[in-house]
């Protein structure tokens, strides 16, 4: 078996080589202060149980994008694009793309943009009497999520 058919520590992705813009109201705001971004689709399984088998089999019947946002605490944009929502005028919905590129590996740049992104909450302040820096974190849903460009580099499957 030749050294070809395994990873290849260079090909794993460094965290810091992520990026990700927002469309917040037709405006493209690069999030420089993002420092995290976790997203997922929670699936919804229902119980199937049937005569013949000891097993409980699943069905999915429906999916929720989830993840959460984090930044340090630069601006005021938050807080002023969800305040309007504490005035009846409509909830902060908004779009996402993230992009990661490392250019020490193979495997080439991904790109995923989200949909009806809402915040579980709004950041305002995070004091502390301590040596650290202003910092936030919210949970998120989103309703849709698509694949722009996907990693190109590494095969699906090997071959044994």
């Amino acid at each position: 078996m030749s050294l070809d058919r395994f990873l290849n520590g260079r090909d794993t992705i460094s965290t810091k080589d992520a990026r990700i813009t927002l469309n917040i109201e037709g405006k493209i705001i690069t999030l420089i202060e993002c420092n995290r971004l976790t997203a997922k689709l929670e699936k919804n399984k229902e119980d199937v149980q049937t005569l013949g088998t000891h097993w409980k089999h699943k069905k999915t019947t429906s999916v929720e994008g989830t993840g959460t946002l984090g930044g340090y605490l630069i601006n005021s944009n938050w807080l002023k694009y969800g305040i309007p929502y504490t005035q009846e005028k409509g909830d902060l919905y908004f779009g996402a793309t993230c992009t990661v590129h490392d250019p020490t590996s193979h495997v080439g740049t991904e790109t995923v943009q989200f949909s009806d992104v809402n915040l579980d909450d709004i950041p305002i302040f995070d004091f502390k009497a301590d040596d650290g820096v202003m910092d936030w974190e919210s949970d998120f849903t989103f309703e849709d999520v698509t694949l722009v460009q996907e990693f190109t580099g590494m095969p699906e499957t090997i071959d044994y």
